[in-house]
């Protein structure tokens, strides 16, 4: 069986690394695309940061990540829709309200 302190070090681990790929793939979309088609990946840097400072500093489990992800969901959805029409983007954005609503209202209480 994986002791827990394992899989925080894995899960800590893939967070850096998918923190990692979503850089680099920022910077090389930006440079072949021009900087304003890279705006879902620059919400995509704002997602990754908000994991691993969740990961890192705070719990995953805490409201204040939890709207601050839901935040960077309902953003990369709409960009998703604004540029692609995409069906994704519009899933994620409701996904995202909803979940800004949820977790709005018990941090209000």
């Amino acid at each position: 069986m994986v002791s827990d302190s394992s899989v925080t070090t894995l899960v800590k681990l893939l967070v850096v690394g998918l923190f990692a790929v979503t850089v680099v793939s920022t910077y090389l979309t930006s440079r072949q695309v021009g900087p304003a088609a890279a705006v879902p990946s620059l919400i995509g840097i704002y997602i990754t940061l908000t994991l691993a400072i969740g990961v890192f500093v705070t719990s995953l489990l805490d409201p204040r990540f939890q709207v601050a992800f839901a935040l960077g969901i309902t953003a990369f959805g709409g960009s998703l829709y604004l540029t692609d029409g995409s069906l994704l983007g519009v899933l994620l954005a409701i996904i995202g309200l909803f979940t800004l609503g949820t977790k709005g209202r018990e941090l209000a209480q």
